[in-house]
């Protein structure tokens, strides 16, 4: 079933038809996490609903991992919003952590294609379903929205980022059924238009103030 929602880029109205593949939980997609008030007033209302206010943190994607000055500032942001358990969890080394006892999943920005690669060895996709059947709230920062998606290409495609990790299966964790280019800004429009040519996915662009939020069937871009 498809469902609609409108997305407001550069003041002009456009209706998107895609395939929300979530059917439980809540996923954020954002560009720069919290830091977007739009984006941080939106995730407090789901937040407000939480059973038990407990974060992990996935600094897998972040150079410097827990010390990258976007893990602890995504910390201190969930201290100020009251979370009593904030814990950083690296899935590079620990591919077998349990991620049970969060309510949320916060994934840090940074290399799209580490994070990927790590992801998969770590079965980051089934932690990912089964929290989400729990009505969990997932964030995906940047690289951490990307994954979720049919496919990563754009990553080294539109303002390209470096393939740290060689990985040459570029298939990503297939959650959502679009595409997602964060950080987007009018200059990009070129080369958006022509990644558009190469992919039959629905491409959605977030500024740094926006994010997709996908809940009850129902998505739609805020900010």
């Amino acid at each position: 079933m498809g469902f609609y929602f409108y997305l407001k880029i550069l003041g002009k109205i456009a209706i998107i038809n895609l395939m929300n593949r979530v059917t439980k939980g809540v996923i954020i997609l954002t560009s720069t996490g919290l830091s977007a008030e739009p984006v941080r007033r939106t995730a407090k209302r789901f937040f407000d609903s939480l059973q038990y206010e407990s974060v992990a943190i996935v600094t897998t994607a972040a150079e410097g991992k827990e010390n990258n000055e976007y893990s602890t500032l995504a910390k201190s942001q969930f201290k100020e919003l009251g979370f009593r358990t904030i814990d950083f969890i690296d899935i590079e080394n620990e591919p077998e952590a349990d991620f049970s006892k969060y309510s949320v999943i916060y994934v840090c920005g940074g290399n799209t294609f580490k994070l990927l690669k790590y992801a998969r060895e770590a079965n980051f996709k089934n932690t990912i379903i089964r929290f989400l059947e729990r009505d969990g709230v997932y964030i995906g920062v940047s690289a951490g929205a990307i994954i979720l998606a049919p496919t990563i290409q754009i990553a080294g495609s539109v303002d390209p980022e470096p393939n740290e990790v060689d990985i040459t299966d570029l298939d990503g964790l297939r959650l959502v059924s679009f595409e997602i280019h964060p950080h987007y800004d009018p200059s990009q429009d070129k080369e958006l238009s022509s990644y558009q040519k190469t992919t039959t996915n629905k491409i959605v662009r977030i500024s740094n103030s926006q994010a997709v939020v996908l809940s009850n069937l129902r998505q739609q871009v805020i900010g």
